[in-house]
């Protein structure tokens, strides 16, 4: 698929009228949220917004592959729980054995609030393109229909499989003739979280990185410290081994073997000092954010408490 430059303006919905899933009216209340229709603009952008990617789009090829949308199904084949999650950054991004996914909002497949209100913006046309896209995707077997259902991705009285299809079809075949309208996000499906923190963390030099999904120290150090155990279980095997050797009384033991052995062990002591410097500048700044942003929070409560009982 080739992507040209996002078009400024379209007039027309990505689906047809006929093959809408939701046909409530827009007049007074969001369709599916029931909000007024004047926060309109406020709830798109923020249920849309992939600026915390494409800020780093550049970067995205250590993350993820250009075009890798895996169905619905093949991620329970791949054992991941399938977490519905509202923030769009993190729309099909994944970690260990789960990955998140932004449920698809029914006014999105509403016809006349999508003309009203999606088309006038050409970058809300082309995040909602997008996150369409991605769902053309995501659900192309009743199996993944069932899975959306049962996992509250799908919102909508009387959705059916056979409108579903008649949907998904009517978008797919929109966006395969008009792949400009695409925000550039979705050029890539799903995305690495632990490489996307490395990504934003030494890009904006932020340890909090592109998303923390630990609320516990000892998860987010534990891979660090498993692979340091791991490093010094090899060298002390291997210090070992060379003092077995060194103690040889056979002369065949050569000077040169000697050297190595004595090189070898000064090296790991440096090793052994370097792992030690980067787990304490990497637990530190840690520890110190977490307690500054908690006595920040602290102190502005106070305040509002007492203006409150002023």
């Amino acid at each position: 698929m080739s992507y040209d430059a996002i078009v400024p303006v379209s007039s027309t919905p990505p689906f047809s009228e006929e093959t809408q899933l939701n046909s409530e009216p827009c007049d007074t209340l969001i369709p599916g949220e029931y909000t007024p229709i004047a926060t309109t603009q406020t709830f798109l952008f923020t249920s849309l917004t992939q600026a915390k990617a494409n800020a780093i789009f550049q970067h995205l090829w250590f993350a993820g592959t250009p075009g890798n949308f895996r169905a619905l199904h093949e991620q329970h084949i791949f054992r991941r729980t399938i977490i519905a999650c509202e923030d769009p950054s993190l729309h099909l991004v994944w970690f260990n054995d789960a990955i998140y996914t932004k449920p698809l909002p029914p006014c999105l497949t509403n016809y006349e609030f999508f003309k009203e209100f999606v088309c006038p913006s050409g970058e809300l046309f082309s995040l909602a393109c997008g996150l369409l896209y991605s769902y053309t995707h995501l659900i192309r077997y009743e199996s993944d229909f069932r899975i959306a259902r049962d996992g509250g991705l799908l919102r909508g009285t009387n959705l059916t499989w056979e409108k579903w299809q008649q949907f998904r079809l009517s978008v797919k075949s929109f966006l395969d003739t008009n792949t400009s309208t695409i925000d550039k996000r979705y050029r890539y499906g799903e995305l690495r979280l632990d490489r996307l923190n490395v990504i934003h963390s030494l890009k904006f030099l932020e340890f909090s990185g592109y998303f923390n999904s630990f609320t516990r120290y000892s998860p987010y150090l534990s891979r660090y410290f498993s692979m340091a155990f791991l490093i010094f279980a090899f060298a002390s095997v291997s210090l070992n081994a060379m003092q077995v050797a060194i103690q040889q009384s056979s002369p065949t033991i050569s000077p040169s073997f000697a050297n190595t052995c004595y090189r070898f062990s000064i090296a790991i002591l440096i090793a052994v000092l370097l792992i030690t410097l980067f787990l304490t500048a990497l637990i530190v700044p840690i520890v110190v954010f977490d307690l500054r942003s908690g006595l920040i929070s602290n102190k502005k409560l106070a305040r509002e408490l007492r203006r409150s009982q002023a």
